[in-house]
């Protein structure tokens, strides 16, 4: 896979997938450090079992950290509501955190420091038991809001710190020790805590956008068949009414029936006007109503929005057009990307209108030009003006449209 085929795949990620991948990559090289740590305290020791004592503490470690993988995957996607929880890992990442911490008794011992400054097999045992303990705590850490888990978390710390206060050490350093367990279980606590916290508030975050772009969509559905209901609900119960009417006087052989079908034929002439007149109103919006409802609807939505420049003076049939782009636009920008900022510039020039929309953020592909950009496309077509859509540097998108300043319907 090339270089510019990666920044590509990571330039169409969203906002919240780019955090997604920095909080499971920090979480799972945190853990991928435990046998590197391993290593390092069986280095450091000076009084060393034998080497299958050893091997087997490096190995259960190695496991150990490939098992607290396994259980933060599976935490995190339960946190966020994508799966269930890794039960039996969990109960065999706990079974190996003992037999890991057996391990180390067996390989470094548990004699106290010969003299200050010795890194002696208590030391090392105790250093070995506190890292495994603060790797259980941080892999456990999505599900910690369940008292259970959290008593347990509670108590591995805790044990790690009364083996250090119980042991035959000066005072200062039995001291230090505990204070380290404690410390182990804390920092595991609040660093997986924390960063899986903010992942599903920043997911959460994603959802509320998605939601605030269908509520303003289905508002708009809602106003438009509110107004069809106002205009043809009171014209249709009159013209079933006269229907009935007429075919009752027709049965009688009056001749108010024809009179009366002429009234329906006026009352159902009247209604189609009635219907294009809404129409017609809701496809020529005032450009200056969709602005301010944009910036509206975008800056509740998180996208910090500016509009430049003056629509006043505009033709009815560009201000219908531009009106139709900015709310496009806008909806494009909530749907297909997780912008933080967003410009609408309106300028005259040489005889033109240009109406541009930039914003960050930008996911799809160049050439994703969806049914909405083609249908626009058209419409400022049939008035001599064209469209642009063009992914821009720095991972912004730019819609540009472009109209005659003086058609005429």
């Amino acid at each position: 896979m090339s270089v510019s085929m990666v920044s590509r795949w990571w330039e169409e990620r969203s906002a919240p997938q780019r955090f997604d991948l920095y909080t499971r990559g920090t979480l799972y090289s945190m853990l991928a450090a435990e046998p590197l740590l391993a290593l390092l305290v069986a280095s450091s020791s000076e009084d060393l079992g034998s080497g299958a004592a050893l091997a087997v503490f490096v190995g259960l470690a190695t496991a150990h950290a490939v098992l607290g993988l396994v259980v933060v995957r599976g935490g995190v996607e339960w946190y966020l509501g994508r799966g269930s929880w890794p039960y039996r890992w969990t109960v065999v990442l706990l079974v190996v955190t003992v037999c890991a911490a057996a391990s180390a008794v067996w390989a470094f011992g548990w004699e106290p420091p010969s003299e200050p400054g010795v890194i002696s097999g208590a030391v090392a045992t105790q250093f070995a038991v506190i890292m495994l303990c603060g790797f259980t705590v941080g892999a456990l850490t999505p599900r910690l809001d369940s008292p259970r888990l959290a008593l347990l978390a509670l108590v591995l710390g805790g044990g790690a710190a009364v083996v250090g206060l119980l042991s035959d050490w000066p005072q200062p350093s039995a001291v230090g020790t505990g204070l380290a367990g404690v410390f182990a279980y804390l920092g595991g606590w609040s660093a997986f805590r924390a960063s899986i916290w903010m992942l599903g508030i920043v997911w959460e975050l994603d959802r509320s956008r998605q939601v605030q772009a269908d509520l303003a969509v289905a508002e708009e559905r809602l106003r438009f068949a509110r107004d069809l209901h106002d205009i043809l609900g009171r014209n249709l119960s009159v013209i079933a009414v006269k229907s009935e009417l007429a075919a009752a006087l027709s049965r009688r052989g009056r001749d108010e029936a024809g009179d009366e079908m002429m009234a329906v034929r006026d009352i159902a002439q009247e209604s189609l006007r009635e219907v294009r007149d809404v129409v017609r109103g809701y496809r020529e919006a005032d450009l200056t109503t969709e602005l301010a409802g944009a910036r509206s609807v975008l800056r509740s939505a998180g996208v910090s929005t500016r509009v430049v420049g003056e629509v006043d003076q505009l033709p009815p049939d560009v201000q219908a057009v531009l009106g139709w782009v900015a709310r496009e636009g806008t909806t494009n920008v909530l749907r297909h990307s997780s912008a933080s900022t967003c410009v609408i510039t309106v300028a005259r020039l040489d005889g033109s209108v240009t109406l541009t929309m930039e914003n960050d953020g930008v996911r799809a592909p160049s050439g994703a030009a969806g049914s909405g950009l083609s249908g626009l496309a058209e419409r400022l077509g049939e008035l001599g003006g064209s469209l642009t859509a063009d992914r821009i540097d720095g991972g912004r998108f730019r819609l540009a449209a472009r109209v005659p300043s003086e058609v005429t319907s």
